[in-house]
């Protein structure tokens, strides 16, 4: 890391950490890289309203950069990559947006395919109409699940009698998750869990997973700001940022305001209260750009879009 990029990486973290709402301390150098990395690599728009940006960020690099939540928490392997994104063909690794982190992957008849046992299925842990992640739950609900694995939705409990397909064999404990690999989870600190959590509650809600009642967004559609890009890489000295996919809960029209966070590298912006404006670049570095958008009723959002710029 050239000595610009790490000045880029300090002090735009620094600005970041001093929005926090849950942070006070200093961060330190690889925190705040992973807090930058994390807020790079998010594949979905983030509505950050109200929540600690440095949490976020952070519990975004966990997700997405170590613990590979998505991996199982989506329907397959075959949806998992959206269209032209997908890694393994030669492409630029671009996740699925309408199946991220909404749960639906069938692992097949647990413990063994012989015997009429469970299909263990992976949960929708995307937030609900309350705004809380994984069907609800509290951070201290979400806190036992990763340190125990206790699965408060009972959904295979240990049999008592011969397995008829929804229940669990002894010495399997029907009340704990079998798949999670909750049992190194458990060694997560409190900070990490709390990030964890904070990036998930950014996530958008979706549709769907075992368990789930029908309509589990109803409610949980808010006017949404939607930056890109996110994360690319360009050589030319200027972009354009594109925030249409945003909208208003009422339907109704947006404002938009482009800015750049306190500490962030400066750039020029040029039309920065439209949806698409144009946006200049001086020194190498990563640049991020943040998007708020205001419907009729007042209601905001807000989002950022991050650009490695790689030119002279």
């Amino acid at each position: 890391m050239n000595s610009m990029y790490r000045w880029i990486v300090v002090t735009a973290l620094t600005a970041l950490a001093g929005f926090a709402q849950t942070t006070t301390q200093t961060l330190d150098p690889e925190t705040q890289a992973k807090v930058l990395k994390g807020l790079q690599i998010s594949p979905v728009p983030l509505n950050m309203v109200g929540l600690d940006p440095v949490l976020v960020g952070y519990g975004s690099y966990l997700v997405n950069a170590t613990a590979g939540c998505n991996d199982c928490h989506q329907g397959n392997p075959a949806q998992q990559w959206a269209n032209g994104g997908n890694p393994f063909f030669g492409q630029r690794p671009t996740l699925n947006q309408a199946t991220y982190l909404g749960g639906g992957r069938d692992f097949g008849p647990f413990p063994s395919a012989t015997g009429n046992f469970p299909h263990i299925i992976s949960r929708n842990i995307t937030p609900d109409s309350s705004g809380l992640p994984a069907g609800g739950m509290t951070l201290s609900q979400f806190t036992q699940v990763l340190r125990t694995g206790i699965d408060f939705d009972k959904v295979h409990p240990t049999c008592t009698g011969v397995p008829d397909g929804t229940c669990l064999p002894a010495p399997f404990v029907g009340g704990l998750l079998q798949i999670m690999p909750w049992p190194s989870f458990a060694n997560l600190t409190d900070r990490d869990i709390l990030a964890i959590y904070t990036y998930i509650s950014a996530v958008p809600c979706l549709e769907g997973g075992p368990g789930e009642p029908p309509n589990r967004c109803a409610g949980a559609f808010k006017t949404s700001a939607v930056a890109s890009p996110k994360s690319i890489t360009v050589n030319t000295n200027q972009y354009q940022l594109d925030g249409s996919k945003s909208t208003a809960a009422n339907g109704g029209p947006l404002t938009y305001q482009w800015s750049i966070p306190a500490g962030a590298p400066s750039a020029a912006i040029l039309q920065g209260n439209t949806a698409t404006p144009i946006v200049q670049f001086g020194l190498r570095g990563t640049y991020m750009f943040q998007l708020t958008v205001t419907d009729s009723a007042g209601n905001t959002a807000s989002d950022i879009a991050t650009i490695d710029f790689e030119g002279r």
